[in-house]
């Protein structure tokens, strides 16, 4: 564990310790390189054990399962335009949201800072919607999320497998109007470095970022959508690739994640959550027929619980059952953890000597940038032609 033994590759950054604590013993502090690691105030703790026994790292949990896998997506054309892939995460939401049940997910807010956040309402809910290339900070939305349970409340929960299994862990025992979805993760970069890359996008285009998306539902593609006011105008930015943007590039090639990401004891089947979520890519491989304009969802029904309650959404879904080898050819994390790249070891200390901006225009750019540039160009005319 983090905490006895210091190894960065034994902490996810859950806060599942730092929460368990009664006597507030432990302050969740972001290291040299920005990830967020529990600190102990030796002058305070009691010595109880409680952090140790509730780490993911140290205690994970798993389900002996079999799977039911799914490629699916919700009928409703207009709610799927604004998701992420098939819109699957909404409408379970709204489902917990009719049962008068909260959700729990990521949100990015105005000033681009990305946190665990509880929804009440849809409109709430919105604000949930889509991924988030960031590790969110988990504030206190355990100790909230046991308080609502408590209560009886539906609670949806949603999360990397690290979040949900410090949820697990962290609640040490199973609630029956507790559901969870795991989604199926790359790594994790931090807020820190998230914020150098605003920074770098105000400065390149001389406004203020008001808006960002890791990736808009256009195309089914990881992109980059940025809103910014220049001068008196609103302006709206869209990349049509990952390529293009430096964060998204040193993401998708596994550049900038914490250490525990590599050796993530949760990348495998069985998986944390009642319900694996993902994005299905190589769908067409599999079915060819498919309408997957907007995206298709992979899903995993994990446990009962997940199997019971897909059952209440499932009028409102198109699914085709699948199996586990068709979604992880292209979805390698959904049974192994990304492999650490050379340059992850030197990286965040050539950021702090060279600065995101000059590292932004080389290590954070592809080689054949100018190629790249040119396909894109020709596709974006095809996408318009076809």
């Amino acid at each position: 564990m983090y905490l006895v033994t210091n190894k960065k590759e034994e902490c996810c950054g859950c806060s599942a310790c730092q929460q368990i604590c009664n006597v507030n013993a432990i302050s969740i502090i972001p290291d040299e390189e920005g990830f967020l690691f529990p600190i102990k105030n030796k002058d305070i703790c009691t010595n109880c054990g409680a952090c140790e026994k509730v780490c993911p790292f140290e205690h994970p949990i798993y389900f002996q399962n079999s799977p039911k896998v799914l490629a699916a997506y919700l009928k409703n054309s207009s709610e799927i335009k604004k998701s992420s892939s098939g819109a699957i995460f909404y409408v379970i939401a709204r489902e917990i949201i009719k049962l008068g049940g909260v959700v729990c997910g990521a949100t990015i807010d105005e000033n681009m800072q990305v946190y665990h956040v509880v929804a009440k309402t849809l409109d709430e809910l919105e604000l949930i919607r889509g991924s988030k290339y960031v590790q969110s900070a988990m504030g206190n939305c355990y100790r909230e999320i046991r308080r609502i349970l408590k209560s009886g409340q539906w609670v949806y929960f949603t999360g990397t497998g690290c979040q949900v299994a410090g949820l697990k862990t962290f609640l040490r025992k199973d609630y029956a109007n507790l559901l969870t979805s795991d989604l199926i993760c790359h790594g994790v970069p931090n807020q820190r470095l998230f914020d150098m890359h605003i920074k770098y996008l105000e400065k390149k285009h001389n406004g203020k970022v008001i808006a960002y998306q890791f990736r808009d539902n256009k195309n089914w593609r990881v992109n980059e959508l940025v809103t910014m006011v220049i001068g008196s105008q609103t302006r709206f930015f869209r990349l049509p690739t990952y390529e293009f943007s430096p964060y998204l590039y040193s993401f998708m090639f596994a550049m900038i994640y914490r250490y525990s990401c590599y050796k993530c004891p949760f990348a495998k089947v069985t998986r944390q959550g009642d319900i694996t979520l993902a994005d299905f890519w190589g769908i067409h491989h599999f079915f060819p027929n498919m309408d997957a304009r907007h995206g298709v969802s992979l899903v995993l029904l994990n446990t009962d619980k997940g199997i019971d309650f897909w059952k209440k959404i499932h009028s409102y879904v198109y699914s085709e059952e699948a199996n586990i080898s068709s979604a992880a050819q292209f979805n390698g994390n959904l049974v192994r953890s990304t492999v650490m790249p050379l340059i992850r070891e030197t990286i965040f200390s050539k950021i702090k000597m060279e600065g995101y901006n000059a590292i932004a225009c080389t290590l954070f750019r592809p080689k054949k940038y100018n190629f790249i540039k040119i396909k894109a160009f020709l596709r974006n005319i095809l996408d318009k032609l076809g």
